[in-house]
């Protein structure tokens, strides 16, 4: 079995955009009581994480609509990719 190097990125965004994958796996997580967001027109429920992998050998490079609503105490949302180095 040949391992593929690779390193995990963190980000946050208080604002409405887009986000750029390039990696093998990428999640989204919205905080309790923050604004509503959207991912590709996907509501995301507070404290709840989408994920989205692709399969062995592959790499997601899909541009990511971010879109904050109103409601809560502001906006919050954390995104984790899981990029191939080298």
């Amino acid at each position: 079995m040949n391992l593929i190097p690779t390193s995990t990125d963190i980000q946050f965004y208080a604002r409405s955009g887009m986000i750029d994958s390039k990696c093998i796996s990428i999640s989204f997580w919205r905080d309790t009581g923050t604004n509503p967001v959207n991912i590709n027109g996907f509501p995301l429920p507070p404290a709840q994480m989408l994920t989205i992998e692709q399969s062995q050998g592959y790499i997601d490079v899909s541009q990511y609509d971010a879109f904050f609503g109103t409601g809560g105490s502001g906006n919050e949302l954390y995104v984790f990719r899981t990029i191939v180095k080298g």
